[in-house]
């Protein structure tokens, strides 16, 4: 028997998510008590109990921020960030780490909306270990549901999980929080063989790094405003864009840096702070000019900082390649 409230419980954790993104960005304390806790509740995993659930597992002198267990066996380490914070290579290493060091096969890693799951199985690099990726407020809740059911505790408990994979059944209807499918044809449920796909829109978060990659067509905004796109630089202008139309950046609280650097991602002037112009200035409105001088993970890592900058989950930001 599936989990009936799933996508009810997806629908109130995007609400949670737009109506509290500034203090759930700022806590991962309050992300674990808000976003993270009642979805594993949902899928079966007990918060409140230990024989199912232990926060701050102990590994070799280093917690795991929960422990998912299964008759006193664990079979999930799970890592949690609050919300808006980059879900990095350096995170996924560590939580891989302490899955491997005590040989759990699954270790996860979550923002509260932004989930990953890793096989550790598998003999190849981390990111090629990845099984699921999902973001709840980046596709339905319907769809959400059926690809979150891979940490189902009745699913992982069987000790060979299977994962939903799209096209599941025809359209899908929720009544009162359940998920029937349409179509008489039932559900096509296979093993996980490579990693999982929600759609062809994928997360800022997820966007590999774009050198030598063709230009991607389409970003998708918060809410759901979508605009073409001719260059990689562009990610960058219609992300300082949305953000500035948004009322998030502006005069007052432009002075955003690349990461790790000197230079303005954006600036009231086309002047970075070492007194060099900028080299691609873009100019946006409310008298603020974007630097499109950039490119690969640093193109990448400066759209996700300014978002950070102004409150905005990365996640949320979505790119299309056809």
């Amino acid at each position: 028997m599936l989990p009936s409230g799933l996508v009810g419980v997806i629908e109130t954790l995007r609400g949670r998510i737009e109506r509290h993104r500034p203090a759930l960005s700022q806590s991962e304390a309050l992300t674990r008590y808000a976003l993270i806790d009642p979805l594993l509740r949902e899928l079966g995993w007990d918060t409140a109990d230990p024989d199912l659930v232990t926060p701050e597992y102990s590994v070799s002198g280093k917690r795991a921020d929960y422990a998912l267990l299964e008759s006193g066996k664990v079979v999930v380490f799970l890592e949690a960030k609050r919300l808006g914070e980059n879900l990095t290579a350096e995170h996924r290493s560590q939580v891989a780490a302490y899955a491997s060091e005590l040989g759990i096969r699954y270790p996860a890693l979550t923002n509260g909306n932004q989930w990953e799951v890793y096989d550790n199985s598998q003999l190849v690099y981390i990111d090629q270990r990845r099984i699921l990726t999902v973001s709840l407020t980046g596709a339905p809740p319907a769809v959400n549901a059926l690809q979150l059911l891979l940490l189902w505790r009745p699913n992982l408990a069987s000790g060979e999980p299977v994962a939903a994979r799209e096209p599941i059944v025809g359209p899908v209807a929720v009544d009162s929080g359940i998920v029937e499918p349409v179509s008489t044809q039932p559900a096509v449920i296979t093993p996980v063989e490579q990693p999982v796909v929600v759609s062809e829109w994928i997360p800022l978060t997820d966007v590999p790094d774009p050198t030598g990659k063709p230009v991607p067509s389409t970003i998708r905004l918060p809410g759901g405003e979508e605009r073409q796109l001719s260059a990689w630089n562009h990610v960058i202008f219609e992300v300082a864009g949305y953000l500035v139309r948004a009322g998030k950046l502006t005069v007052d609280q432009c002075t955003v840096r690349v990461p790790g650097g000197t230079r303005y991602i954006v600036h009231s002037e086309a002047i970075h702070s070492n007194g060099r112009p900028f080299g691609v200035a873009h100019r946006l409105t409310d008298g603020l000019f974007c630097e499109g001088d950039v490119s690969g993970t640093t193109l990448l890592n400066s759209a996700k900082s300014l978002l950070q900058h102004c409150g905005i989950d990365a996640g949320t930001v979505h790119i299309k390649f056809n």
